[in-house]
């Protein structure tokens, strides 16, 4: 048996992401998956998923409710090159400074 590769899986968050969607019966919510997998650690979403495999008493239904009510038990894996790390740019007075504006006033 040879096993063939998914074209659409190209990055470990997209494996991570497929393999959670799939795990608790939510197919088609694979982008919230992929966000969750790159927010979070590996290790720790697979983790939760082991553990929420192992909850007998929860509905199949149930478990992605429930796997992403535990998401806030997790830290988040800092982003680099975030938004909220640059400084805010200054904004352009469309080529006049406020020494003008204050003179024309």
């Amino acid at each position: 048996m040879k096993f063939e590769k998914d074209a659409h899986l190209h990055s470990r968050e997209h494996v991570l992401a497929d393999d959670l969607s799939s795990a608790l019966g939510e197919p088609k919510r694979f982008a919230a998956y992929l966000g969750i997998a790159r927010m979070y650690d590996e290790s720790d979403l697979r983790a939760l998923l082991g553990r929420i495999r192992e909850k007998a008493d929860l509905p199949l239904a149930a478990r992605g409710k429930y796997f992403f009510a535990c998401l806030k038990g997790l830290t988040k894996i800092p982003r680099q090159g975030s938004r909220a790390d640059k400084p805010a740019k200054e904004k352009k007075n469309n080529g006049t400074s406020s020494a003008d504006s204050e003179k024309s006033a």
